[in-house]
């Protein structure tokens, strides 16, 4: 039986679950409707993000509700008591799904690192042909590497009750260590699977990744942040694509690398103490209270992540929010228009009275009216022809030479730059 401490931290912990479902499931379908309903969202690092949402969504539908059932019945049998497929499916369902959250986050940071670093070596980057081969082969990968740890699984009777529990074979390779209490000294086997089993499940769940993605980040964020940028006296068309360009790349890597640091955060205590639970290194009170936290807080991040990617990803955000409006009914929002103004490298947002038609009755340009009621006069030469000095052919020969080179070099370095820019550069 349980106590009352455990049956409390339970109910709290279930409480948990159930604001995680909420919130995964609604915004990990609007995510994945989004990037199957619009052609323009089907890009392959949004396809990427699409393929977390759907991991999540797997485990906030498939593993959620088996563990509120054993939170909230915490004195029960497993939920199929005579299955012992649906046991290890159990087993095998989250780790295999966070396995492949782990590869998609790690494919989407190199992949990205890959753009920004190299924009021009266009065989480096992750095309749709790439992608449609890498998400079943990450899915397939993620499942093949945890058949071993299912097959483990089995029902177990305890005290009347049947649960479903990984039971490891005893083998030669066991390490067996002598624990010395006040009392008494008693072995204790480690068995040989379940070594094994973590040492492949730590470094390629977890380890490996954010060693790749923690590295990658940092290198991209010493590119991006440490350059220094074209000033605001810059009134070039090329310097204002570029600075536009490169405050997208730094917003799309502040989104990465957020969704990074939950990845960490919530997978990091997971790891550890529960290998060292498993293997009897450390003991805890009320073990299986600490067991269900650090499970809750690891299942977390499927909540985190389409928060992370959808709200603030702008494409993302407007499209979810043009579904919403029109399942409502209401009129899709328009998005803003900008006008670069001439004199800063900044834009800003007309007025509505800032804005006509001239197809529109009732409304007039006040420029065009100015135009129309305001005599033109005859221009006014300002030097007199007499007095102006005299130029001659070899000085307008090299005058013209240096505005045809300087006119050159700019549309050259302008062309280089949308070419560069609109062919290997694309966001979240």
């Amino acid at each position: 039986m349980a106590d009352q401490l455990t049956i409390n931290a339970f109910l709290i912990i279930a409480v948990f679950y159930i604001i995680m479902m909420a919130v995964s499931i609604p915004a990990n379908l609007l995510i994945i409707i989004a990037t199957i309903t619009d052609k323009k969202l089907r890009s392959p690092t949004n396809m990427l993000v699409c393929n977390l949402s759907v991991a999540s969504l797997i485990i906030a539908t498939l593993r959620i509700p088996v563990k509120l059932y054993e939170l909230l019945n915490p004195d029960a049998s497993f939920l199929f008591p005579n299955s012992t497929a649906m046991c290890q499916f159990q087993q095998i369902l989250p780790a295999s799904c966070v396995l492949c959250i782990s590869i998609t986050l790690t494919t989407i940071c190199v992949d990205r690192f890959m753009a920004i670093m190299y924009p021009m070596k266009q065989h480096l980057k992750m095309t749709l042909i790439r992608l449609y081969i890498f998400l079943p082969c990450s899915w397939i990968v993620a499942f093949a590497c945890f058949i071993a740890y299912a097959s483990y699984a089995t029902l177990f009777p305890y005290k009347g009750n049947i649960y479903c529990v990984p039971v490891y074979p005893k083998g030669q390779n066991d390490i067996i260590i002598h624990e010395t209490t006040a009392n008494e000294t008693y072995p204790r086997t480690i068995e040989a699977t379940k070594i094994a089993i973590w040492s492949l499940f730590i470094p390629f769940a977890f380890l490996i990744p954010s060693i790749i993605m923690s590295t990658l980040y940092i290198r991209l964020v010493l590119h991006l942040w440490s350059g220094k940028g074209p000033s605001d006296e810059t009134h070039t068309i090329a310097l204002r694509d570029q600075i536009k360009r490169l405050k997208q790349k730094r917003r799309v890597i502040k989104i990465l690398i957020a969704c990074c640091t939950v990845f960490i955060a919530t997978n990091l205590p997971y790891y550890i103490i529960i290998m060292l639970l498993d293997m009897g290194f450390i003991t805890v009170a009320n073990t299986s209270i600490v067991v269900n936290t650090l499970i809750m807080v690891n299942l977390s991040a499927i909540a985190y992540n389409p928060i992370i990617y959808g709200y603030f990803n702008k494409s993302f955000r407007y499209r979810v929010d043009a579904m919403i409006r029109n399942m409502v009914g209401l009129t899709p929002r328009r998005r803003r228009t900008f006008t670069v103004s001439s004199n800063t490298a900044t834009s800003q947002a007309p007025n509505n009275s800032q804005r006509y038609s001239p197809r529109q009755p009732g409304k007039t340009n006040p420029k065009e009216t100015y135009l129309k009621t305001t005599p033109r006069e005859p221009a006014k030469s300002c030097i007199r022809e007499n007095t102006k000095p005299k130029v001659t052919e070899s000085v307008k020969n090299t005058e013209r030479a240096s505005i045809e080179t300087t006119l050159t070099e700019s549309v050259y370095s302008y062309s280089i730059e949308s070419f560069r820019h609109s062919k290997y550069s694309s966001d979240v």
